[in-house]
């Protein structure tokens, strides 16, 4: 499994909102510069994002957006998955009977082993743990 490029922009998004004080409404345009993200993808991810309840869109003059929700309360597999749907490394752990094979195939356990790794990794890693992994003065996305 790779990681989408729709995935990678909707974290380093999360993240530049993250670091701004809590009241504080964020502008596509501005996320999108310092991060280095075409600003019209952006906006398609960020309505995603709120729709999903990961972040707060506010319209108007003085719109733009903030998180949803606490970054304590935001793991990396509520993005991904707000973004791309249930992750699955093989397409046979997505749905039974996916895969077309009547017994389970000797891939099976091994991708499943995989996955579960993964997962755990997506759901115990908050925003707020990536946002402490940034140096102190550097701004994300420089």
């Amino acid at each position: 499994m790779q990681i989408t490029r729709r995935e990678e922009y909707g974290l380093k998004g999360i993240l530049f909102l993250a670091q701004q004080p809590p009241e504080k409404v964020s502008l596509v345009g501005e996320i999108s510069r310092v991060q280095k993200i075409p600003e019209k993808f952006l906006a398609k991810i960020f309505q995603q994002l709120a729709k999903a309840g990961l972040l707060r869109s506010v319209r108007g003059a003085k719109g733009g957006f903030s998180l949803g929700r606490p970054a304590d309360e935001i793991t990396m597999r509520d993005v991904v998955e707000a973004l791309e749907g249930p992750v699955a490394i093989n397409r046979c752990l997505l749905r039974k009977g996916e895969c077309g094979e009547e017994a389970a195939c000797p891939l099976h356990d091994a991708w499943e082993e995989a996955q579960e790794g993964f997962l755990e990794v997506l759901n115990r890693t908050t925003i707020e743990d990536l946002v402490k992994r940034i140096p102190n003065g550097m701004e994300e996305g420089r």
